[in-house]
């Protein structure tokens, strides 16, 4: 990962300007997809269960679309490399624990469950440091 612009450069003027909380949270967005597209969760799972398999599997992708928004407003801990894969695991922590009563899922799911969300919000974090030059929002 390459280190931010020197200031005083126009690079650094610009990246001073842009709010750390707006591009949190446009990287989350645009990144938080992917997992959807790797590995689900799978609607099919839950319809086994009589439950609306197309409606449950929002809860996964909302709180993976939440990871640059929750990293981008969070000050603690300072340094991004800590912050992010914190978030990540936390914001999906919750929803994984249902990942391990579903059967068909159990543990497997969860670990890549909590292993995209770990990921997705140390990437956040990452190019959220390269683009701004700041650690967090504060």
């Amino acid at each position: 990962m390459q280190a931010p612009a020197p200031e005083g450069t126009a690079a650094a003027t610009l990246r001073q300007r842009i709010p750390y909380v707006v591009v949190c949270t446009a990287i989350g967005l645009a990144l938080g997809w992917i997992p959807m597209l790797l590995h689900g969760p799978i609607p099919e799972k839950y319809n086994v269960l009589y439950i609306r398999g197309a409606v449950a599997v929002w809860g996964w992708y909302t709180a993976r679309l939440l990871i640059g928004l929750i990293v981008g407003i969070t000050w603690w801990p300072r340094p991004w490399y800590l912050r992010g894969p914190l978030i990540g695991f936390m914001t999906l922590f919750p929803l994984t624990l249902v990942s391990l009563a579903t059967p068909g899922c159990g543990a497997p799911c969860m670990g890549w469950n909590l292993t995209s969300a770990t990921a997705l919000g140390t990437l956040v974090a990452g190019l959220a440091w390269v683009v701004t030059g700041r650690h967090n929002g504060a």
